[in-house]
């Protein structure tokens, strides 16, 4: 083993050790996910604020759309780092010539990154869906996230199940009702979408 790394390039002696870096903090990161210890410490680069009690938070957590999948974390961003170095060093090794094997390590980084992006993504919705209950809506304020079109259907932002979520809703009696309107559920409709009419102070 010795004899192995003595006779690596400094470059590929490097590689190596980002690998191994990185693949002893995306261990750490996975078996925290598992047992439980790293639920809420992901630290997005752009930071949520699906935790905040009350439908006024800017940046809650999407239950549904684009917005859930949050490709810049600290886990995906540690994958993209542990597959760059492995597959760099390995392709570099093979005899390939760095700018290759550099292109081939971005290239299994990426798919990395985005495939745990992806893992965590499933995990934070298992997680945070598994007990909502659209009905635990009924009689709490929200606020409209999508416009509601007049005899359409917007969403709302509202505590569901002790959590902010985002619902589908139609007002009572057809009205249009616009973004960051203050509203109250006033019943469900079917089980995705309540009808809401807005709060007067």
């Amino acid at each position: 083993m010795e004899a192995w790394w003595v006779g690596l390039a400094p470059l590929n002696q490097m590689l190596y050790s980002v690998a191994i870096f990185f693949s002893i903090l995306f261990l750490w990161q996975f078996l925290s996910a598992l047992i439980g210890l790293g639920g809420s410490s992901d630290f997005d680069v752009a930071e949520t604020g699906a935790s905040e009690l009350g439908p006024e938070v800017d940046d809650g957590f999407h239950e549904s759309g684009i917005a859930t999948f949050k490709l810049l974390s600290v886990r995906s961003v540690i994958a993209f780092g542990m597959l760059f170095g492995w597959a760099s060093a390995l392709y570099l090794e093979s005899g390939l010539d760095l700018s290759a094997a550099g292109l081939r390590g971005i290239f299994w980084g990426t798919a990395g990154m985005a495939l745990v992006a992806y893992f965590f993504y499933k995990v934070q919705r298992l997680t945070e869906t598994g007990n909502l209950k659209l009905e635990t809506c009924v009689g709490t304020d929200g606020e409209v996230y999508i416009d509601i079109p007049q005899n359409g259907a917007g969403q709302i932002r509202v505590i569901e199940s002790g959590v902010v979520n985002y619902v589908s809703a139609r007002s009572k009696g057809g009205n249009a009702i616009p973004n960051k309107t203050s509203v109250r559920v006033l019943k469900t409709l079917d089980m995705t979408t309540v009808e809401v009419e807005p709060t007067h102070s």
